[in-house]
């Protein structure tokens, strides 16, 4: 059914169920689980690269880094291959890009229940990978 699952993880809580959704859907399966932290880039576009934003982005990286580490440890505990990268840009291109390139057969994201204003505002990621994607797309919706 599924050989490779893909869970980009923002570290937040919104992907703690979509985290725990997509390693049992990867042990039943016996699919390898692929976790991605992306960098927002986009955030700091329009700051010149300076020893603050090269700081910044290393902090953010580190916290990737320990994310994705829980997402492994969990796997160990369950029997669970996986693989963990750190990319930078914008989430849903990065997401869908590592998609297509490691050939994933199902995404599991986390999102919110934005609505109205903060929606048109902030965008959702989780949107924009399920109208682009070419991988079937799990949304596991937190509260």
């Amino acid at each position: 059914m599924y050989n490779r699952i893909l869970i980009p993880n923002d570290g937040s809580e919104k992907t703690e169920e979509a985290i725990e959704e997509g390693i049992e859907l990867a042990e039943l399966t016996g699919a390898e689980l692929h976790t991605i932290f992306v960098v927002n880039i986009t955030t700091f576009e329009n700051i010149p690269e300076t020893g603050v934003w090269n700081q910044t982005k290393e902090i953010i990286k580190k916290e990737g880094e320990a994310a994705n580490r829980e997402v492994k440890r969990k796997c160990e505990d369950v029997g669970v291959k996986c693989k963990s990268e750190i990319l930078s840009g914008k989430p849903h291109t990065e997401i869908l890009n590592y998609a297509k390139k490691n050939k994933i057969d199902l995404i599991v994201m986390g999102t919110t229940s934005k609505k109205g204003v903060d929606k048109f505002l902030l965008g959702s990621v989780a949107e924009k990978v399920l109208r682009s994607s070419e991988s079937p797309v799990m949304v596991v919706r937190s509260n």
